[in-house]
């Protein structure tokens, strides 16, 4: 979902969290989504943290934009080439004003798909921080595979 999503849509992605504050923390994996479309590995990075942390099965811990950025470089020009990332929050909560945790199910869709595969369906857990500058970061983001039949590795 990116901002050229259609009212409906974002309304379906907020479900039952509506408040603007919610709204504004869910802002943040709607921008790694809309990143992630154009298989902008800069995009990607600058929703995370300086010091965030990736963490995705196979033994995949990333500390830090750099570190990040090569993984991602990596996986946009080989096995997730053209291909989409989409999730629905099934949990919001708010730690402080300036944490915020978010669990997420979605998934990769490869391209040319609309559906989440079986193999390919995660479920994420979203560590977020607001920080000086007044915007909502990724701090850390870490992803299991969901379901008996999936077998997401990177």
């Amino acid at each position: 979902m990116s901002s050229g999503v259609d009212a409906s849509a974002l309304d379906d992605y907020y479900g039952q969290f509506t408040s603007e504050r919610e709204k504004e923390v869910l802002g943040v994996p709607l921008r790694l989504v809309a990143a992630w479309a154009g298989n902008d590995v800069d995009a990607v990075v600058n929703v995370f943290t300086k010091d965030g942390t990736l963490i995705l099965p196979g033994g995949v811990y990333k500390v830090g934009r750099d570190e990040i950025r090569a993984f991602l470089s990596a996986a946009f020009a080989g096995p997730f080439e053209g291909s989409r990332i989409t999730g629905k929050p099934v949990d919001l909560r708010f730690v402080n004003k300036y944490v915020a945790l978010i669990r997420t199910h979605g998934g990769i869709l490869a391209p040319g798909e609309t559906e989440i595969s079986a193999e390919r369906a995660v479920r994420s857990t979203w560590t977020l921080v607001k920080e000086d500058d007044g915007i909502w970061y990724l701090a850390g983001y870490q992803n299991s595979p969901r379901g008996s039949d999936a077998t997401l590795r990177w």
